[in-house]
């Protein structure tokens, strides 16, 4: 009896072991810092681990006090068009790794220069210091950056925001898809509880939680796009459904809100711009990513006249910004003081927070 046993025990043990990976190629740790090339500071990034086979790899912090942030997306329609880093805060990381080359990729934003490293894992733990390079900082010059389109937790922002060194974001908590419904029982409505206050990270890193957006893709249950809006900057939480529209602007004049028109080809988009009376167009939105385009078809298709570029599968990544851009134009030349504004839905698509984002000048003075 205990023969049989020590003999299952060790089909057991070697089942576990071609599971866990024991008996494979050796690897190690590799350990890693990323500094301010100008004073050698340890600073947040957003760091891609990716070895030659293809796969992805996340490092961890090594501090107590510090945080590590996977992002990993893969758009539906396009295997290729994949997001996988992770957003650290200020401290040292580690990651385990099995033999092998990878290349790092660390990025902090748009005013930082990025920087790739390949290295070599054998049987030894490697250290490397990855330098990043600031070519302009706008917040000196008055300029604050900010991304008004962003689905991110309130407990990933403040790592998130800092490793993008993005100023401004307007997380949208509150979140209908649904006709008729309010936004707080919205169907991926995750708010909860939140203050109408602006929540500092630091003296030049800020968010604001109480946002809405209304997305309508079904009505009476049945499918139905009709497009989003959104409402930035209320002080409580929407009762109204939509449609109608009209009551929804209304009350957002009367908390000082702002309404900004998520994409400009959707079915009732124009409509939106005269009856809202919208402020913002996200003239840099949701399909722009660093990784590959993929919403080749999408809204309402374009007028033969703007001749935009299109190939077998529709739009082109630059005949969808031509097309976003002259459609602006038009509304501009038609009276409308649309301000422009950019955002990227991270936490929904592959693209990291901030990769599309809006300056405005404020004077400190």
């Amino acid at each position: 009896m205990i023969r049989r046993l020590i003999v299952l025990c060790l089909g057991v043990l070697c089942f576990i072991s071609a599971e866990v990976g024991w008996g494979k190629e050796s690897g190690t740790t590799l350990r890693g810092s990323v500094v301010d090339a100008d004073n050698g500071k340890l600073i947040p990034s957003r760091v891609y681990i990716q070895g030659e086979d293809g796969q992805w790899y996340f490092p961890q912090s090594v501090s107590d006090k510090g945080k590590a942030i996977y992002y990993k997306k893969q758009n539906w329609a396009n295997e290729k068009s994949v997001e996988m880093h992770t957003s650290l805060s200020a401290h040292p990381w580690t990651v385990d790794l099995p033999s092998g080359r990878y290349t790092i990729t660390v990025e902090r934003g748009t005013e930082w220069f990025s920087n790739s490293q390949e290295v070599e894992m054998k049987d030894q733990p490697v250290e490397i210091t990855i330098q990043l390079k600031r070519w302009i900082n706008m917040a000196d010059l008055g300029w604050y950056s900010g991304d008004t389109h962003t689905h991110r937790t309130m407990d990933e922002l403040p790592t998130v925001q800092l490793a993008e060194d993005l100023n401004v974001s307007f997380p949208l908590h509150y979140w209908v898809t649904k006709a008729y419904t309010p936004p707080g029982t919205g169907d991926k409505t995750t708010g909860a509880n939140l203050s109408p206050k602006e929540i500092l990270i630091d003296d030049t890193h800020v968010m604001y939680p109480l946002n809405t957006e209304y997305e309508i893709f079904t009505v009476d249950g049945k499918n139905h796009s009709l497009g989003a809006v959104f409402i930035l900057n209320h002080k409580s939480v929407f009762t109204e459904g939509a449609p109608p529209v009209g009551p929804i602007a209304a009350r957002a004049r009367k908390e000082g809100a702002l309404l900004e028109l998520d994409k400009h080809n959707w079915p009732w988009s124009m409509m939106l711009v005269p009856v809202m009376d919208v402020d913002l167009y996200e003239l840099a939105n949701n399909h722009i990513w660093r990784t590959e385009f993929a919403f080749s078809e999408f809204g309402e298709a374009p007028p033969d006249y703007m001749n935009i570029e299109m190939d077998e599968k529709g739009f082109t990544e630059a005949g969808w910004i031509d097309y976003g851009f002259q459609n602006y134009y038009t509304l501009l030349n038609c009276g409308f003081r649309l301000r422009p504004t950019a955002g990227t839905a991270s936490g929904v698509h592959p693209v990291p927070l901030g990769f599309g984002r809006v300056y405005t000048y404020m004077n400190r003075l």
